[in-house]
């Protein structure tokens, strides 16, 4: 009879269903079927997943995104699959040519058609890659070329490369790979033109300002030349070279396509939204629809000169384009606010992003380590914005961004932080807190800084005062994050962990040992909110930690017997 009752409670032998790449590759073909490109987009994804080395998904997906107008994160897929999948696949090459065409990149275009049919020994895409030559023939108007030197194709997709980089964050090997293109073909403009925008963007204006100059030396009518030129004068505040420039900008009405949509975004960026608006209206007209980025940028320009119906109209294109990311229906809402008169955004942003500030304050404090690291490889518009903000952003953005990098371990983050340590001009407390984050995430050492005026390497192995770094000290600081980032903003976040790292310097070799991670870290946490006279008690903070108050006293004696811990005013 007992046996009868506990019958039902034993578990049931249930199968797992095992849902391979092949069941969400097969749902993706059959939504593609249906044009809804977005459930085709996610169950690729999910396919991806299952089996990472799979061209034909990757293919596929670049396809799909090409489709919803992304066509720089198709092109980056593509790239990916030529990169780390399968060099071999030489498909890719005229999938990339489509892209370009529909970008109205056509000479970029035609590389990589040519390359596609030198490569392919028997091209499956041959009878379409004649198409697209002939395509490409009726809209610049020259006879495509059947053939070119290898070597000078290779240069041309080397520097698409750099650009690539270049849009993507990864300022320094961009600009290793274009110096080295300027060197070897010292008559490639464009590449000294990408160069001079990746000395502006890791901030070296000089370098920037000379090799623009060097190019409208040998080409006074470069337009893209004239536009980076605007930009630096924009920045460096000349601002009667800067007006008079804009005079004969305003002046250009491009031919080419490319060259009118540099234009016009240098345009809005420097705030001539009317001439920008005009351009991107005219652009889009000549494209049919334009592509994602282009009715963003077409939108905040009608944005910024109060055309909200207009404006409206090209958000809602965006947001069906792209109903995943939530730029569109931001701007969306502050054109309902600015239509019933309530406090909206003055202006809007040419990134396809929300705002800087609003943004990074979302993706740092509201994402975990493995969220902030997929967020900078898979979107490059964060991860520039992260890299310009460590550069020009002001003091607690900058602490923001150094943060973040703790936990991507990267080599473009390390090469950034390190530069900004040799930096005279940035403040040494952020100095400091980028040694940290170096520190953390394994950067090799010594560290080179300018710290107190002076140039110094810092290696804690071969720092008599702090040699070891033990598994129990990081705990500590591993404890005042998890404990602090919901009560406390950055700055004391990194004030209580530049407090233990300072205590630890002095106090070595006569560390306690340390026996409760959750006593130190209270400790920290309540003389820096002491600091600052935040109303907090010892029972208050030693009761959030599960601590005693004998324990959290005791270790602020002998914190404060070796710092100086001053009350802020």
């Amino acid at each position: 009879m007992a046996k009868q009752q506990y019958a039902p409670k034993k578990k049931s032998k249930i199968v797992p269903i095992h849902m391979g790449a092949d069941f969400y590759y097969e749902r993706a073909m059959r939504y593609l079927d249906k044009l809804n490109f977005q459930k085709a987009l996610r169950y690729l994804r999910k396919a991806v997943e299952f089996e990472p080395n799979n061209p034909d998904y990757y293919c596929s997906m670049a396809g799909v995104l090409a489709e919803l107008g992304k066509y720089e994160e198709s092109n980056r897929i593509l790239w990916h699959v030529l990169e780390e999948v399968d060099p071999s696949l030489d498909e890719c090459y005229f999938y990339l040519a489509s892209n370009y065409a529909s970008m109205m990149e056509f000479e970029l275009a035609e590389q990589y058609v040519l390359r596609y049919l030198q490569n392919a020994s028997n091209p499956f895409y041959a009878e379409e890659a004649e198409d697209l030559l002939d395509y490409i023939e009726f809209h610049v108007q020259t006879t495509p070329r059947e053939t070119e030197d290898e070597e000078d194709v290779e240069v041309v997709l080397q520097h698409d490369r750099a650009r690539r980089l270049l849009e993507e964050g990864k300022f320094n090997e961009a600009s290793r790979l274009l110096q080295t293109i300027v060197k070897e073909h010292p008559d490639f403009i464009a590449a000294q033109n990408n160069l001079a925008l990746c000395y502006y963007y890791m901030g070296r204006f000089e370098k920037a300002m000379e090799t623009v100059q060097q190019v409208l030396k040998e080409d006074p009518s470069n337009i893209h030349g004239l536009c980076n030129l605007a930009v630096f004068y924009s920045h460096l505040r000349q601002q009667d070279e800067l007006n008079e420039l804009l005079i004969t900008l305003k002046k250009i009405v491009p031919y080419h396509f490319d060259l009118a949509y540099k234009l016009a975004t240098t345009l809005g960026i420097l705030g001539e939204d009317e001439a920008a608006y005009f351009l991107f209206r005219k652009m889009i007209s000549q494209a049919g629809q334009g592509d994602l980025y282009m009715l963003h940028y077409a939108a905040v320009a009608a944005y910024n000169t109060q055309r909200w119906d207009a404006a409206e109209a090209f958000w809602r294109k965006v947001e069906r384009l792209d109903p995943s990311e939530a730029v569109a229906t931001y701007y969306l809402k502050q054109i309902a606010l600015q239509k019933e008169g309530g406090q909206a955004l003055a202006e809007a942003s040419y990134h396809y992003q929300i705002p800087l500030q609003e943004n990074l304050s979302f993706e740092i404090a509201g994402s975990s380590a493995n969220e902030l690291n997929e967020a900078m490889q898979n979107n490059p518009l964060i991860r520039s914005s992260l890299l310009w903000a460590l550069r020009f952003g002001d003091r607690e953005v900058k602490l923001q961004v150094i943060q973040a990098f703790e936990y991507i371990a990267d080599k473009e983050v390390e090469e950034a932080l390190r530069a900004f340590l040799v930096n005279p001009a940035e403040d040494d407390h952020l100095k400091k807190m980028a040694i940290f984050a170096l520190r953390k995430m394994g950067a090799p050492e010594p560290y080179q800084a300018i710290i107190d005026n002076q140039t110094q390497f810092v290696a804690f192995h071969l720092n008599p005062e702090l040699p070891i770094w033990t598994e129990k000290w990081q705990q500590v600081v591993e404890c005042l994050h998890s404990h602090m980032q919901e009560r406390y903003d950055i700055l004391k976040q990194q004030e209580a962990q530049a407090l233990w790292l300072d205590y630890l310097s002095k106090a070595y070799p006569d560390v306690p040992v340390i026996r409760k991670q959750e006593a130190w870290a209270a400790s920290l946490e309540y003389m820096v909110a002491r600091r600052h006279n935040f109303s907090v008690t010892q029972e208050e903070v030693a009761s959030h930690y599960g601590v005693s108050v004998a324990s959290l006293a005791r270790n602020c004696k002998l914190i404060t017997s070796v710092c100086q811990l001053r009350k802020e005013k």
